[in-house]
């Protein structure tokens, strides 16, 4: 099991669930705190820690970031 908090595997099974899975199914950041329940400061902290950890991507688009995953399993 990957070395993950309890908020950042909720997050992830979350941004799966939504579909999240590729750079056209990014979701804002509005989209992963609603869909994991997490409160706003804590889905951000794991979206960072997710990315940080090579599970999720951040794309910009013009200026807005979108978020997706980029492994679809915790290892």
């Amino acid at each position: 099991m990957a070395d993950l908090s309890p908020d950042s595997e909720k997050l992830f099974k979350a941004m799966k669930k939504a579909g999240a899975v590729s750079d056209d199914k990014a979701i804002k950041a509005e989209k992963a705190t609603s869909e994991s329940g997490l409160p706003k400061a804590r889905c951000m902290n794991s979206l960072q820690d997710l990315e940080k950890k090579g599970y999720v991507k951040a794309k910009k688009n013009n200026n807005a970031v979108t978020y997706y995953l980029v492994k679809t399993t915790l290892e």
